[in-house]
């Protein structure tokens, strides 16, 4: 039926229009807490050095160094280890190592897993039919419907195959999912292709809830997280209290990688089977022909990968878990990048790596003090506490070179605050920063218009958390630190900038916490506009913001927002609205057709970047208002 397409086309004509609050037919209720900063990671894997456990340190730093370099790649953290020895791990300025993040699709590799421990227990088999098992949820089928879903079973679920087009646009269409998805069609016979649907897992979730009574979330807490020591971890609910299964999870690297080494040690942890070997072995060999050039090979929920005997927990931009069984290696990677099912310039790199032949040593290395003060400069340059070229040093910022700040040359006068001009000879980019700041302190400007917000779209979507629009913004100077406040609906967002290197702090977003890295660089664009361009990162998830903010002259700014990924969702979004996803209502297909592709591509284009004019209005008494701080 058409409810799903119209509620997305729906949605979308909001964002376009910019409309704000809750925009979607979903309730949102805050779920996600704020990250543990301060308790250690329970049962954390020994540290090693590269040679000790077989790996040169020089070809790590090669590895390390051109990911952190391939803009498209943009990685945020890495982990790789071998024998069970983490041998590397480091963020990618601003995106420090050690916090959670976003898993999106590798958390289907884990819904796996309590699948698997219900078929070992004998409450579960792979040939049970949906409709049977969730018969209590999704009350009296039309007999047509029940005709299309008899036939759908845990294994299509699990190999995607199920045929369903009810698909990740249903979350967004009203809070009863597993009704949606048994009131939707199928399109071709289950278990006779491969075609890929996060909802699928949701219906797994579903099933385990209920047959153990918990939530999947909940069952493996019990069953694997808490015997693993996998304490920092979170996973949203859709409204009718599901773990969603296919996405909403957080986890940090570390336990990811503890996951991983689950299955490369056959189920077993501390030496307790925690699940049956006889599960991994056929949850981790391809089970289904994809179709796709560069993965051919899927398995139960679990991708094949470079490798002989390999395979990989896949999320898209950038999240994978890859474990490599002949390497006794787990490489793991969270990234902002475009990437699906392991294709893009990052999975181009670690391939280029560590698909055959190479083949690390057996035995450990002799330990090479060189490669390893070289591994670590790159470490520290990756996390910004390292210019290129330069030894490691401890403390201080990275200073840019070349940070030039263009314009005529002119330099402002005492009384000329509408335009801030930069001297040439500026000594370094810490005396551009302080005279930038000793002229917009205490500024405060109102936004022209009103229905942009700092979270980026994608977060907005999948989280259900929609923006109440950026009404104002106000410079502050405190001890030398310049912030940005935003007011967003009655909130005041306060970020701190960084200059060369992040800042971080954390920011409330309608009952959800979130944690926030700033860098900022002043330049000037091709007219000689002084700009402040600003890299806005949620440290948590995959997506960011950028914002440019243009100094014009009569007191006026202009700010150019960006998101990155941004082409991503453009194209996919355009994409369901242009020509659907093969199962699209006809009627909505049809009204759609009817619009100039042109015209949807650039309304979206702006949606995704918005320019809005902001004027300086006299600062008033804000000190009642609630603030991040």
């Amino acid at each position: 039926m058409a409810r799903a397409e119209i509620a997305f086309v729906q949605l979308l004509w909001d964002i376009m229009n910019r409309r704000t609050g809750e925009l979607g037919r979903v309730a949102f209720t805050p779920q996600k807490p704020a990250f543990d900063l301060e308790t250690p990671m329970e049962q954390a894997f020994p540290r090693s050095t590269p040679e000790a456990q077989g790996v040169d340190s020089r070809r790590l730093a090669g590895f390390v160094g051109e990911l952190g370099e391939c803009r498209p790649a943009h990685m945020h953290q890495l982990m790789v280890l071998r024998h069970g020895h983490v041998i590397y791990e480091g963020g990618f300025d601003p995106y420090p190592a050690g916090v959670w993040h976003v898993t999106y699709s590798m958390c289907k590799s884990f819904t796996n897993m309590a699948i698997g421990l219900l078929i070992d227990e004998g409450r579960l088999s792979l040939e049970d039919r949906a409709v049977d098992l969730l018969s209590s949820r999704i009350g009296t089928l039309h007999l047509l419907n029940l005709f299309r879903f008899r036939e759908i079973t845990v294994r299509d679920l699990l190999v995607m195959s199920s045929g369903v087009s009810f698909n990740e646009v249903g979350a967004i269409s009203g809070n009863d999912w597993v009704q949606g998805y048994f009131e939707s069609n199928v399109r071709f016979t289950p278990g006779s292709r491969f075609e890929y649907n996060s909802m699928n897992s949701f219906i797994l979730s579903a099933i385990v809830t209920e047959i153990t009574g918990v939530t999947m979330f909940e069952f493996l807490q019990e069953r694997i997280f808490e015997p693993m020591g996998i304490r920092k971890v979170f996973w949203e609910k859709s409204p009718r209290g599901i773990t969603k299964g296919g996405w909403g999870m957080f986890i940090t690297q570390e336990d990811a990688a503890k996951l991983g080494l689950l299955y490369l040690q056959k189920g077993v942890w501390n030496g307790v089977q925690l699940i049956s070997k006889e599960w991994v072995e056929e949850s981790t060999k391809a089970q289904i022909q994809t179709g796709q050039e560069e993965n051919p090979e899927y398995g139960y929920h679990i991708w094949m990968d470079c490798r002989p005997g390999s395979f990989c927990y896949n999320g898209m931009l950038g999240q994978n878990v890859h474990v490599y069984p002949d390497l006794d290696m787990i490489i793991v990677t969270n990234a902002g990048n475009e990437e699906v099912f392991q294709t893009g310039h990052m999975t181009e790199i670690l391939r280029r790596y560590f698909a055959l032949p190479y083949q690390p040593a057996d035995d450990p290395l002799p330990e090479n003090p060189a490669a390893q003060l070289s591994l670590e400069n790159v470490r520290a340059r990756m996390e910004g506490r390292l210019r290129a070229g330069n030894a490691i040093r401890k403390g201080g910022w990275n200073k840019r070179q070349n940070a030039l700040y263009g314009g005529n040359g002119r330099t402002a006068k005492k009384t000329d605050t509408s335009l801030i001009y930069f001297d040439r000879t500026a000594d370094t980019d810490r005396n551009r920063w302080l005279l930038l700041m000793r002229r917009l302190d205490g500024q405060v400007y109102e936004m022209a218009q009103k229905g942009v917000g700092l979270f980026p779209l994608i977060m907005q979507v999948v989280h259900n958390n929609y923006t109440h629009g950026i009404s104002r913004l106000r410079f502050r100077c405190v001890d030398e630190q310049l912030y940005l406040d935003f007011l967003e609906g009655e909130q005041t967002h306060s970020l701190p900038v960084g200059i060369g290197r992040g800042r971080h702090c954390v920011i409330n977003m309608n009952g959800e916490d979130y944690l926030i890295g700033v860098k900022g660089r002043l330049h000037a664009n091709e007219d000689g506009i002084p700009v402040m361009s600003l890299q806005i990162a949620f440290i948590e998830e995959a997506t960011e913001r950028e914002l440019k903010i243009l100094f014009l002259k009569d007191g006026e700014l202009e700010l150019r927002w960006d998101e990155e990924p941004g082409n991503m969702i453009i194209t996919g979004m355009l994409g369901m609205i242009t020509v659907g996803n093969s199962g699209m209502n006809p009627l909505v297909s049809g009204i759609l057709a009817q619009i100039s592709p042109e015209l949807i591509e650039r309304t979206m284009q702006s949606s995704i970047q918005p320019v809005v004019r902001a004027y300086r209005i006299e600062p008033q008494n804000e000190t009642a208002e609630e603030t991040d701080e």
